[in-house]
């Protein structure tokens, strides 16, 4: 496996992670001294920051929230420097969640991911992650049995 596929493994098990909402794969994804910012659309300061592979399963704990969460990455590009590379990733987050009706509703979440990578042996691991939520659109869904 190429570097450059290692990278996209790597943003594709952050995905998965997410939507598995395991926390100890989640944080195994990052150096031990990484940091990631979360952004709010067209805010300029971070919502948070977590800094330490340990903290980062916090990321990902909000997610309990909703019944069912999709992450669809594209537009994978990287930039290799010897043990280090930088990145960018598009992704659209679906949210499956309850409304006041007792239906459900998808919260769509455009999102820019800004990567900075550090290899350490075979594996590449998020050294830092900006995670920009450009915007949101909410959507009518249903989460009932498709018949066959």
């Amino acid at each position: 496996m190429s570097d450059r596929e290692r990278l996209r493994a790597l943003v594709d098990a952050y995905a998965t992670a997410c939507d598995n909402r395991d926390g100890e794969t989640f944080g195994s994804l990052f150096t031990p001294d990484a940091t990631l910012t979360i952004y709010q659309p067209f805010e300029s300061e971070p919502l948070v920051t977590l800094e330490g592979a340990d903290a980062m399963p916090n990321a990902i704990a909000p997610l309990s929230q909703y019944r069912a969460t999709l992450h669809l990455m594209a537009n994978h590009t990287s930039e290799l420097d010897g043990d280090a590379a930088s990145g960018e990733t598009y992704c659209l987050a679906h949210h499956l969640r309850p409304t006041d009706d007792g239906g459900v509703e998808d919260l769509v979440m455009m999102i820019r991911y800004g990567d900075r990578y550090a290899r350490a042996g075979d594996r590449w691991q998020f050294a830092h992650r900006d995670v920009r939520i450009l915007w949101t659109e909410v959507r009518p869904a249903s989460g009932d049995p498709i018949p066959f």
